[in-house]
This record gives C-alpha cells, structure tokens and sequence, in this order.
C-alpha cells in the first residue's frame, strides 16, 4: 500500500521525517518497503499482513502512529445534517450474508459530476490512483481514509431502484 506522508499527518501530528517514521513502522511490525521522494511528499510503501486489516487505511496506521509517537489521533468530524428528509427509498437485498454482513444505501440528491478539487487529485495521485471525477474521486478517498470501500451509483440508470448484493 501507498501511504502519503502529508496525508498521514491530517491524522497525527507527525514531526518525525518519513525515514524516522518508516524505522518506527518497520519496528512495530508495519513493513515499510521504500520511500519515494515527491516534489512536497514521501511516499511510503508499506507491506500489510493478513493479521492486520485496521493498516488497510489512513485512519488506522494514523492510530498506530499516535499510539507509538504518545501523540493525539485526529479523526474528521464530519457533521451529518439533521433536516435529511426523503420519501424516496432504494431497497438493498444481500444474498450472502457470510460474504457481505452489512450494506447501507443513501440517496443524495443534486450532485453535479465535475473535475475534482486539487486537493482531492493530490492525494489520490500521492498514492498512485489517478483522477476520474469527483463523485469516483472522493469514494475512492473514504476508501483510504477508513478502510471502509464506497460505491456511488445514478439513481435514474439504478434499474429498479434496488441494489442487490
């Protein structure tokens, strides 16, 4: 995994320098293979084992780096608007439960695709994506940041107004 380190430090107040860091990762058990040098960034590769799936994003190798450092792990607030009001429904139909234990769906209503913001193409190119638009953008930036993978859909070429998993 490619790991930004000015993206990292959105997460934990890192004033180590990315050789440093990589040392301490590499102690704790989080392989750091190389580190590449942007114009304003390093770029660590990182090897995750199969016993630690909470390493497969920002968010979680930002908690092993605050608890290492002593330093404060910063997770994003993001406030949830309380006036969400939708009659509107789209049903979600697991069929395996084992493969797939959970899956929500949310309609968000007038969204313009667009280019996205230099921020958001920043960090998804420091780790090797490259940029489609901001609706693919910023599902793919929860999926680094969180672990947790996104999928957006249109509503109007949605058959049936159903997901089925």
């Amino acid at each position: 995994m490619r790991l930004s380190y000015n993206w990292l430090k959105d997460y934990v107040d890192i004033k180590l320098s990315p050789e440093k860091l990589a040392e301490i990762l590499t102690m704790a058990g989080l392989c750091v293979d190389s580190i590449h040098k942007k114009v304003d960034d390093s770029v660590l590769e990182i090897e995750i084992t199969s016993n630690r799936p909470d390493w497969l994003s920002y968010i979680g190798v930002a908690r092993e780096v605050a608890a290492i450092t002593g330093k404060k792990l910063k997770i994003p607030f993001v406030p949830v608007p309380s006036t969400i009001v939708s009659t509107a429904k789209v049903s979600v139909k697991v069929e395996d439960k084992k493969l797939c234990p959970r899956y929500t769906a949310q309609i968000i209503r007038n969204v313009k695709v667009a280019e996205s913001p230099k921020w958001l193409k920043d960090k998804l190119e420091a780790v090797g994506l490259r940029s489609v638009n901001n609706v693919v953008d910023i599902t793919n930036f929860c999926l680094f940041e969180t672990g947790e993978p996104m999928h957006a859909f249109d509503l109007d070429k949605l058959g049936g107004w159903s997901i089925i998993v």
